[in-house]
C-alpha cells in the first residue's frame, strides 16, 4: 500500500493541532495506510524563532542590498527602491543575537508554568512580535506576523487564480517558499511518501498550501499531490473550471469530508479501484478531461476517534496540551441567511451520541495523558451540550 503524508501549511493559531490532519489520519490508519503528520504551520513558528531561520534572514537582507547597490550602478533605482534600502540598512544594526536570546526564552515561557504570569507572557508575545517585524524586512511588501494571525504577501491575492500561480516563485515576497525548502521538501526527501495531502482550511493558507502543493510537485513529479479543506470546497467550481492547475499545481482535489475519500483516493492510485470510483474527487484523466465525482457524506458516528501519533506536542505555544475534539458537523439550526458556514458540508447535520462522545475523550484523555480538551463543533445542540457532564462527571 502506498504511504501518505499529510500536511498542514500556515498559518493558524500554533496553540493546538488543526483536527483535519489527526482526523484524516485516524481513517487512513484504521485501513492499513502508512501516515506520516506534518504540522508545518506550528513547526514553522518555532523555525522562526530558532538562530539558523534568523540568521538565514540576515543573509537575505544583505543579498537584497548587494541587489539593490548593482541596480543603482546599472539601471537607476525608485523612491520606492531608496526606502527600501534605507529600511534594510537600518535592521542591519539591530543586535540579532540578543533578539535570539529573548526569543529562546520566551518559546521556554509560552510552553510552561511561566505562561499564566500575565507580565511574563506579555513579554514573550512582544519578543515574538519584535522577531516577525524583522522577518517581515526580508520580504517586504509581505507583512509577517505571530499573532494575530493576520499575514499578508501584500503583491498578491489569494483569491485570483494568476496570483496563486505566480506566488510560488517570488522568493522575494514569498516567506512560505522558503519555509517549503527548508522543512517540507526535507521531510519528503526523508519520508518518501507516494502521496501527499494538503489541507487547506483558510484563505491565509491558499498562499502556503499551493506554494507547497507547487514546489512538491515540480521536485517530486511522481507523487500524487492532493489538496483538500474548507476553503478547497468552496472554490471547487472554480477549479475545476481550470484545468491547467491539476497535474502543474496539483493532481486532485479532495472536496467536503475527505475521510474515506481519500482512503479510496490511496486504494484508487494502487490500482485497486477506478478513480471515476473516488467520491468527492475531481481530478484531470490522461485525456485532459476533467472529472467531478459524486458526492458522499460520512456517517460520523462510524468514524474512529482522531488519531494524533506524530504530532509535535512539544513545539505548541502552550503550556498543557489542547486537544481539539468535534462531537458534531454542520449546524442543527441552519437557517441563519448571514452565514456561510454550511458551504462546508452537504448540508446535513450529524451528530455522536453522548455516550460515544464520552467514551472518545476518555481514550484520548488516557492515550496521551491530556487534561484540556477544546471542542471545535461548528453548533453544539442544548440537549447533547446538556447530557455530556454528567456522564463525563460519571467517568
Amino acid at each position: 500500500m502506498k504511504k501518505v503524508m499529510l500536511i498542514f501549511p500556515p498559518e493558524w493559531v500554533p496553540t493546538a493541532p488543526y483536527l483535519a490532519l489527526p482526523s484524516l489520519a485516524a481513517v487512513l490508519r484504521q485501513n492499513g495506510i502508512e501516515t506520516v503528520l506534518k504540522d508545518i504551520n506550528v513547526e514553522m513558528f518555532d523555525h522562526f524563532f530558532t538562530s539558523g531561520f534568523l540568521l538565514f534572514i540576515k543573509g537575505k537582507m544583505q543579498n537584497k542590498m548587494k541587489a539593490f547597490k548593482l541596480k543603482e550602478r546599472t539601471e537607476g533605482v525608485s523612491q520606492e527602491d531608496i526606502d527600501m534600502m534605507q529600511m534594510l540598512t537600518d535592521y542591519q544594526h539591530i543586535d540579532l543575537e540578543h533578539h535570539i536570546q529573548k526569543v529562546t526564552r520566551a518559546k521556554v515561557i509560552m510552553r510552561g508554568p511561566e505562561f499564566y504570569e500575565v507580565e511574563k507572557a506579555e513579554w514573550a508575545l512582544n519578543s515574538f512580535r519584535e522577531v516577525m517585524e524583522y522577518i517581515s524586512v526580508a520580504y517586504f511588501p509581505a507583512s509577517i506576523n505571530f499573532y494575530p494571525i493576520e499575514s499578508n504577501l501584500n503583491k498578491y491575492r489569494p483569491w485570483v487564480s494568476e496570483d496563486l500561480l505566480k506566488v510560488p516563485h517570488d522568493n522575494d515576497v514569498n516567506v512560505y517558499a522558503d519555509i517549503c525548502r527548508q522543512l517540507v521538501l526535507r521531510s519528503i526527501k526523508k519520508e518518501k511518501p507516494d502521496v501527499v495531502g494538503i489541507s487547506i482550511g483558510t484563505p491565509v493558507q491558499l498562499m502556503s498550501g499551493i506554494t507547497f502543493a507547487t514546489l512538491i510537485k515540480e521536485t517530486y513529479p511522481d507523487i500524487h499531490v492532493t489538496v483538500g479543506g474548507n476553503i478547497i470546497t468552496r472554490l471547487k467550481d472554480e477549479f475545476a473550471k481550470k484545468p491547467h492547475f491539476f497535474g502543474k499545481v496539483f493532481d486532485s482535489m479532495i472536496t467536503y469530508e475527505g475521510e474515506h475519500a481519500l482512503v479510496w483516493l490511496v486504494e484508487a492510485l494502487a490500482g485497486k479501484r477506478e478513480m471515476f470510483a473516488v467520491p468527492n474527487l475531481i481530478y484531470k484523466d490522461e485525456d485532459e478531461k476533467m472529472h467531478v465525482n459524486e458526492t458522499y457524506q460520512e456517517r460520523v458516528s462510524e468514524l474512529p476517534p482522531p488519531d494524533f501519533d506524530g504530532m509535535p506536542w512539544e513545539k505548541y505555544f502552550s503550556p498543557e496540551k489542547l486537544v481539539p475534539y468535534l462531537g458534531t458537523r454542520g449546524c442543527y439550526w441552519g437557517k441563519c441567511t448571514f452565514c456561510d458556514h454550511g458551504a462546508g458540508y452537504i448540508d446535513q447535520f450529524r451528530a455522536k451520541h453522548a455516550d460515544q462522545i464520552v467514551e472518545e475523550l476518555e481514550y484520548l484523555k488516557n492515550k496521551l495523558n491530556a487534561k484540556h480538551f477544546m471542542f471545535t463543533d461548528e453548533s453544539f445542540p442544548p440537549a447533547l451540550f446538556i447530557k455530556l457532564p454528567p456522564l463525563m462527571v460519571e467517568r
